[in-house]
């Protein structure tokens, strides 16, 4: 059974201070470096506010600049897959206002996700997409 505190332990009793900074409480941290070469772990038990101070740590002991330099060499076959070549892209004509018409339709371009695009209805032997929109995209 647990014993409360009385009503005069509770008076005598200093007021709580909320404005005070609380202590940081201690966990397990592994920082580790791992650019597809050199692999470099490092684990330590502290409060999350020491981590900018160990990067900074291990940047001046010449870990991280150790672990950059032991990158490979990239290769043709990492930077695009193969097959993955993009297409050139249309030209663009413009009109004298200024905005950027689609070749085949003559109606201004939309800005998408992607790039612009024609958002007009593919015509029988157009390019279309499986909605059957054009299918022409413009890279900037």
């Amino acid at each position: 059974m647990t014993t409360l505190p009385t009503k005069a332990q509770i008076d005598a009793a200093p007021p709580l201070d909320f404005n005070q900074p609380r202590g940081e409480k201690q966990c397990n941290i592994q920082v580790e470096l791992a650019p597809d070469g050199l692999h470099v772990r490092a684990e330590y038990t502290a409060g999350l506010s020491t981590i900018p101070a160990v990067i900074e740590r291990l940047t001046a002991l010449g870990i991280v600049e150790l672990v950059q330099s032991s990158r490979p060499a990239p290769t043709a076959s990492t930077n695009a897959p193969a097959g993955s070549q993009r297409a050139k892209a249309e030209t663009v004509e413009f009109v004298p206002h200024g905005t950027a018409c689609c070749p085949v339709h003559k109606r201004p371009l939309s800005d998408g996700q992607y790039g612009l695009y024609s958002s007009a209805r593919a015509k029988p032997g157009e390019a279309a997409n499986t909605k059957g929109y054009c299918a022409l995209r413009f890279a900037e």
